[in-house]
């Protein structure tokens, strides 16, 4: 799950939710353009999605998602059993970009991002 911000032409954020198979491949589960980014609005979207898609035997086992406190609050609140991960791609940037200053030199900043 994640949203884009201000790209269309009424400058709304648009909440897209993506799955992944077994297999790796991804497909659309959803989307919505939302108001505003804020909890409510998450929240709302979310149980829409969980009362259309799912039963309650079945749903997501896994969530992942950028660090948007809103929507991780959102996560927990609609889908309380199963694990909320963060997205890897997004950690990565964040270290890359808070992390490169404190690097002295290019090979010690080159080991940290191998690992």
């Amino acid at each position: 799950m994640d949203t884009t911000y201000i790209t269309d032409k009424y400058q709304l954020p648009l909440l897209e939710i993506i799955g992944v198979t077994f297999t790796g491949l991804t497909f659309f589960v959803g989307f919505a353009f939302l108001s505003s980014e804020h909890q409510t609005n998450f929240t709302l979207s979310l149980e829409r999605l969980k009362g259309l898609f799912m039963t309650y035997e079945s749903g997501p086992q896994v969530i992942v998602s950028d660090r948007d406190l809103a929507l991780m609050k959102a996560i927990g609140n609609v889908f309380s059993q199963c694990y909320h991960l963060l997205c890897r791609f997004n950690i990565r940037k964040n270290v890359q970009a808070k992390c490169k200053m404190l690097a002295n030199f290019v090979g010690a900043w080159d080991v940290v991002m191998e690992t």
